[in-house]
């Protein structure tokens, strides 16, 4: 028992003060994640649609952009583009004579993208091209296609009024 003569608090004050103390910082706690609860979660992913440029920047064949990990097919005058991400765990593949090779763990696949040997479970997939404004191809990274679609390219005639009378073009008149 305490004095009245100034000692500090007794017992059953100490553990009052403790059971108020921790009701308190479990009711912040759960005050502070109600108050989460209430802000979306929102990732910040860059968009799916990339413009890669300008179509005569491909030559015919296989072009490899890096930066969106896909391969640009040119043949002829049709646009086609194939990820270069392997189905199997997400390592980066190349070419390898008429198809594709996974240096992770030797998945192969066929120059249409279908999966020909290895641990990859299905193909590469396709996604679609398109031309957007100014005339450059923009590709959708979050739509997949079949290897059948393609964007075919329309052979621009030069118009009369590109031809400057007098010469050369670039010349004034």
């Amino acid at each position: 028992m305490s004095e009245a003569g100034g000692q500090g608090p007794d017992r059953r004050g100490l553990l009052k003060g403790f059971a108020i103390g921790g009701a308190a910082v479990g009711v912040a706690v759960h005050a502070i994640a109600w108050m989460r609860s209430l802000v979306p979660n929102v990732l910040r992913e860059p968009p799916t649609r990339r413009r890669i440029g300008e179509p005569g920047r491909f030559p015919q064949g296989h072009t490899y952009l890096a930066d969106e990990k896909i391969f640009v097919i040119r043949e002829e005058e049709s646009v086609r583009a194939l990820s270069a991400i392997c189905t199997h765990l997400g390592c980066t593949v190349g070419t390898q004579g008429e198809g594709y090779h996974c240096p992770c763990h030797g998945s192969t696949f066929a120059a249409d993208g279908e999966a020909t040997g290895g641990p990859a479970p299905r193909a590469l997939p396709w996604h679609p091209v398109e031309v957007g404004g100014g005339g450059s191809l923009i590709v959708d990274l979050g739509v997949e296609v079949g290897p059948e679609v393609a964007l075919v390219l329309e052979a621009r005639a030069p118009k009369a009024d590109d031809r400057k009378p007098g010469g050369a073009q670039g010349e004034p008149k």
